[in-house]
């Protein structure tokens, strides 16, 4: 007898509703069916506690054990750090073993792998899903995959949020010339409404001056 090969633990994106209400079918089956399985179990197991295992057996039932633990550890850890991104907690495939108890051989977390809607949000989501994926003593093919999607997904979003700001400088940086040349041409105005009065001063200065009477004939000598 031997540990059989399941699903494997891993990480996996979340499912769209439409699979996912036949996924709850099925799993709805799955658990009337299982329901009636543990039953037989139950039966199984008591009859099997009254017999003595073999030691091919009890080192099975030990194998399992240890199986069980790393599996719950495993899935336990995608939960800790996905957080809110998780969709759904750990499903297990199990396994009964000689002693009529069944033990987790494989597990699954869905998770939530859509971009938000700004740059920003989604850059903090996929650097959330790769430290899910990763976070594991022992990531699984599946795992791997899902952190190198978040990876291209953070790339992508870093890409977006680099254009961004260079346009928004770009933004800043015309506005700023667009107001240093509207107080040049208010500085322009100020400076020929101001100098208008002072030559039209002097010219009113200078004709008064010719039409100004002699006081004495020495003030007239000094502008000969």
């Amino acid at each position: 007898m031997e540990i059989h090969a399941g699903l494997g633990m891993s990480l996996r994106p979340y499912q769209s509703p439409g699979t996912e209400s036949a996924g709850a079918d099925a799993a709805h089956q799955e658990g009337t069916a299982s329901s009636a399985g543990r039953e037989t179990q139950t039966e199984a197991h008591a009859q099997s506690s009254e017999q003595p295992h073999t030691p091919d057996e009890l080192r099975l039932i030990e194998q399992l054990r240890q199986r069980d633990r790393e599996v719950r550890a495993h899935e336990q850890a995608h939960v800790a750090a996905g957080g809110r991104y998780v969709t759904s907690g750990p499903s297990y495939d199990y396994q009964t073993g000689p002693d009529g108890r069944q033990y987790a051989i494989g597990g699954e977390v869905q998770i939530d792998t859509s971009e938000e809607r700004d740059p920003a949000a989604t850059l903090e989501k996929a650097e959330a899903l790769q430290r899910a994926a990763l976070a594991p003593a022992e990531p699984s093919g599946q795992d791997l995959r899902v952190a190198a999607q978040a990876r291209a997904m953070q790339i992508e979003a870093q890409r977006e949020l680099r254009a961004l700001e260079q346009a928004d400088q770009q933004l800043r940086q015309l506005d700023g010339e667009q107001t240093a040349s509207r107080a040049r041409q208010q500085g322009q105005e100020v400076d020929t409404g101001a100098a208008a009065p002072t030559a039209q001063a002097r010219l009113e200065r200078r004709i008064a001056g010719l039409f100004a009477p002699a006081v004495s004939g020495e003030r007239l000598n000094q502008f000969a």
